[in-house]
């Protein structure tokens, strides 16, 4: 059984590593990929189209797999790497119909690719994997219901940290579209 003043050091390393993962955010996502090379990612012959123009997602996790932290500890991570990872992005026509990896990935996630995905309907399936610029890496799954204008998943995150190694989360992601984008 570890003390609670072995525990701090440890919580404030992990604390500033799922932090990190979620704080270091892509300024501009997909744009080192175009539609042809993401279609490929893909792997894919059908895609529910969304609305181009200006996206809002939201993360909300409800649990985190690290047995030294109290409930207290694992709730403030949680809310933080929500808030965090949390964004606003911006969808062009193409992009719209075929989105790039890293639209769902969230921010702090980059260079996404998709691992797997399947569609049956309005239901979606797909895993991601994204690096963290360089902090480590991050699998992703997302399970649930997607229209034209909002998601709905159930995600699952296998964060990877070096010192750490591997941090468990579970939650939801949804996705809704906001309006236009704003004017460059």
């Amino acid at each position: 059984m570890t003390t609670e003043r072995e525990r701090q050091p440890m919580h404030k390393f992990l604390l500033l590593g799922v932090a990190a993962l979620a704080i270091t955010a892509c300024s501009d996502k997909g744009a080192e990929t175009d539609s042809k090379e993401r279609a490929a990612e893909m792997g894919y012959d059908a895609f529910i189209p969304m609305k181009a123009g200006q996206w809002e997602t939201k993360f909300v996790f409800t649990d985190i797999d690290v047995p030294t932290l109290g409930k207290a500890e694992k709730q403030q991570i949680m809310d933080e790497v929500a808030k965090s990872a949390s964004s606003r992005s911006c969808l062009t026509e193409a992009e719209a119909k075929k989105p790039a990896a890293d639209f769902f990935g969230g921010n702090g996630a980059e260079k996404c690719v998709y691992k797997a995905f399947d569609v049956s309907g309005q239901n979606i399936r797909m895993k991601l994997s994204c690096g963290m610029e360089g902090m480590g890496s991050v699998d992703i799954e997302l399970a649930g219901v997607m229209g034209e204008t909002a998601f709905n998943y159930d995600s699952k995150f296998d964060v990877r940290l070096p010192m750490i190694g591997k941090v468990k989360m579970q939650g939801k992601a949804t996705g809704t579209y906001t309006g236009p984008c704003p004017a460059a």
